[in-house]
């Protein structure tokens, strides 16, 4: 690999960020930027991959341009962190999401699901996984972590954060822990808006900062800084990702990481609205980010790029900050960059049979009995309609849920709404006359009155009732006396799939 010396102003610049496309083959406009900028990162997605042969496919065509270009093996970066954040095709072994591991209990499963995830992306030529989150889900009505953090203190997040990055470092793979300082104790969504963390500096010393501080001495290789504002760290209205005393004084010099320092993507509308993305890129980087995520569009990542040739020839952006950045960069490179394009590691047996066992251990009623419950001749089956949870989610085609149990267990099946107004929920009880059971599956009813009035009303039916939730347990909360009480934790039919034993 070449070394830093040895590199021009173009190199290193192109070294600095991560781009993507919007199909299955690289676009032009995207291999201009490799070709033209050298930019020498690449970041996939759903919509990049149809099986694990088109993704291997693709992954040896960009190491091979992009290292032909750069003169530097790329980071082909995926988030593929299970269950609900889910990028790899079918044919592979995908794990559940990660508050669903964590139920279980069991770290030594964790590991081992993360190693497995590892070996399949470094078999498939994907050398960088963006995860794991080890942001706390201390806030409910957080509508963008959720059941994607390991749980909701930080003993948990750590205890199994910890495991999570052993199991991706022990399969030789780049991993990076997310959300920097702490998304969990958020209200907003920033890929749609700019959020805000209110904790004090000592609550987030003890609860956010927990897990990352744990496991930057435990040797995690890179950190993800999200982009929120917090006034307790940064008493400028400035995202995380763009604050020196975030990034510098207080995850470099405070904590001690001396790793790589991404961001998260620069399109997303916190960054895109508020600050604009090539200045958001030039600041991230004066800041003391490493890498800069600039994932879906060309045009947006060129001028990302001549806005950072600009800031070095005007002196705003230095060249000890760029090499710093840089040596950061080839670092991880030599560490994890390289891959092995062999499917027989990818989706085997033995990796398979693992996710589909691990995943019915994550599905349990949550009955002290355990005893099933039998919909009868007549049952009516309500679900939500399926949706993406956050935009960080998949919008992948999904069976709904109850026309999945229709097909199943006969009935009638009816899809709502994901927030129902008082004329739907007025239909479903006319539905619901003269039926021998309802089952109900919501999704993140706790953050939609609609769906909690729903669940009330027809529990006041008298009709023996099951509640399954679809995504957040805490769904499960809101209605008591329900004969069964099952959480799924993803929208999935391999998740319905595995919980239909629960019915028969």
């Amino acid at each position: 690999m070449i070394n830093i010396q040895d590199m021009t102003l173009e190199q290193k610049i192109g070294q600095l960020f991560v781009v993507g496309f919007p199909q299955e083959r690289p676009s032009e406009e995207f291999m201009r930027l490799v070709r033209e900028y050298r930019v020498g990162n690449v970041i996939l997605f759903t919509h990049n991959i149809s099986s694990r042969q088109q993704l291997s496919e693709l992954t040896k065509f960009l190491f091979g341009e992009i290292r032909k270009e750069t003169g530097v093996i790329p980071l082909i970066s995926i988030d593929e962190e299970g269950g609900v954040v889910s990028r790899l095709p079918k044919d592979t072994a995908v794990m559940p999401t990660a508050r669903a591991q964590a139920e279980t209990g069991d770290g030594q499963a964790v590991r081992r699901a993360a190693r497995i995830v590892g070996e399949e992306l470094k078999a498939l030529g994907i050398n960088f996984n963006l995860a794991p989150v080890l942001d706390i889900n201390s806030n409910r009505d957080n509508p963008v972590i959720g059941i994607r953090s390991f749980g909701e203190t930080a003993e948990q997040v750590i205890r199994f954060g910890e495991m999570a990055a052993r199991g991706y470092l022990d399969a030789g793979i780049l991993c990076s822990g997310k959300h920097f300082p702490g998304h969990g104790d958020t209200e907003e969504d920033s890929h749609l808006a700019l959020p805000a963390v209110r904790a004090d500096r000592e609550l987030m010393m003890q609860r956010e900062l927990a897990p990352f501080a744990h496991l930057i001495r435990q040797g995690l290789p890179a950190v993800t800084v999200g982009h929120m504002v917090v006034p307790a760290l940064e008493p400028a209205r400035i995202p995380c990702t763009m604050s020196g005393k975030v990034v510098t004084g207080l995850l470099r010099e405070q904590m001690g990481f001396q790793g790589l320092i991404i961001s998260d993507c620069l399109e997303m509308a916190a960054i895109r609205d508020f600050y604009g993305i090539s200045r958001g890129a030039v600041e991230a980087l004066k800041a003391g980010i490493d890498l800069v995520f600039i994932s879906h569009t060309a045009s947006a990542a060129e001028e990302a790029v001549l806005a950072v040739r600009e800031a070095v020839a005007a002196q705003e952006l230095s060249m000890e900050r760029i090499d710093e950045a840089v040596s950061h960069i080839l670092a991880a490179k030599r560490r994890f960059g390289e891959c092995s394009w062999d499917e027989g590691h990818v989706g085997t047996r033995e990796q398979t049979a693992f996710a589909e066992a691990f995943l019915a251990r994550t599905i349990r009623p949550k009955q002290e009995d355990g005893q099933r419950f039998l919909p009868g001749g007549s049952p009516l089956f309500i679900g939500v309609e399926p949706g993406r949870v956050t935009l960080v989610c998949d919008g992948k085609g999904q069976k709904d849920f109850a026309h999945f149990m229709q097909e199943n267990f006969g009935g009638d099946a009816v899809v709502c709404s994901d927030d129902p107004t008082e004329e739907e929920i007025r239909e479903y009880v006319a539905r619901a006359e003269g039926r021998t059971a309802l089952i109900v599956g919501t999704l993140n009813a706790h953050l939609k009155p609609g769906q909690r009035r729903m669940l009330e009303t027809l529990a006041g039916l008298g009709i023996p009732m099951a509640h399954v939730a679809l995504g957040d347990p805490a769904d499960l909360e809101l209605l008591s006396g329900c004969q069964l009480r099952l959480s799924l934790y993803e929208y999935t039919v391999r998740a319905m799939e595995a919980a239909s034993v629960y019915f028969q």
